[in-house]
């Protein structure tokens, strides 16, 4: 069912009225995962996830991230979306500055800073659960750590970079942080998927993971790419003592 909202945007040359139809958050998700499963039926683990790809950047699909996440304009690319920090990054990253920098007064760039660097070293521990050697880890997960650990407004005052001999034992304490936070995340994500994939089977549950958690998406097809195979992702999210 819609609800219709009114707004009324009054000026001193004319008062125009503007009807919205608003589709309720959990139809609106039905609807999105209809669309896309008729669009793209499968399968879904293809070569380096190339048709999950196709389906992250489709119309459909980022109008429904602009949607959900109260975009004034739609996304133009899933990474795009990827790159905004999430609103709830505020209360899960600021107790971790909080323990380590208690001193320094926190922005929010410094909370950007510390997400982004999180996400991206989520691949690292992922590879680090499947045994898998860290010269795997994709180069562009590498460079995009090196930018923001170069430039992210918190490496100014303390670097997040892996510790030297040289660092301060509080550079070293907030590494480790980053490093605890991803290694959580990641695995928080892989119970995640395992979960929505062993409830909806492999195609759908891609599709509703994408729904429901497209952040953790975004951690998968920046991880599993050539030379990890869609195999690989099948052993990440293997049941506990069912790993090959």
């Amino acid at each position: 069912m819609k609800t219709r909202i009114t707004i009324i945007v009054s000026s001193e040359e004319t008062e125009p009225v503007f009807i919205l139809d608003v589709v309720p958050v959990a139809n609106f998700k039905e609807k999105t995962f209809s669309k896309l499963r008729a669009a793209f039926p499968g399968p879904l683990l293809d070569e380096n996830f190339k048709t999950l790809q196709t389906l992250v950047n489709s119309d459909i699909y980022l109008k429904f991230l602009s949607r959900v996440s109260k975009q004034v304009n739609p996304f133009q690319t899933f990474d795009e979306f990827l790159d905004t920090t999430p609103p709830d990054a505020e209360k899960k990253i600021r107790p971790i500055f909080k323990k380590h920098l208690a001193h320094l007064e926190i922005n929010d760039q410094d909370i950007a800073s510390f997400h982004k660097i999180a996400t991206i070293d989520q691949s690292t521990a992922i590879l680090l659960n499947l045994k898998v050697r860290l010269s795997l880890r994709p180069q562009h997960l590498k460079e995009a750590e090196a930018r923001e650990v170069n430039n992210g407004p918190v490496s100014r005052r303390d670097p997040l970079s892996a510790p030297k001999k040289a660092e301060s034992p509080r550079s070293e304490s907030i590494w480790i942080a980053v490093m605890k936070f991803s290694t959580h995340a990641a695995e928080t994500a892989r119970k995640e998927t395992q979960n929505t994939l062993h409830e909806h089977g492999q195609d759908e549950g891609l599709i509703w993971l994408a729904i429901q958690e497209p952040r953790i998406l975004g951690v998968i097809l920046n991880t599993f790419i050539d030379p990890l195979t869609p195999a690989d992702f099948l052993r990440w999210i293997a049941p506990e003592g069912q790993e090959n």
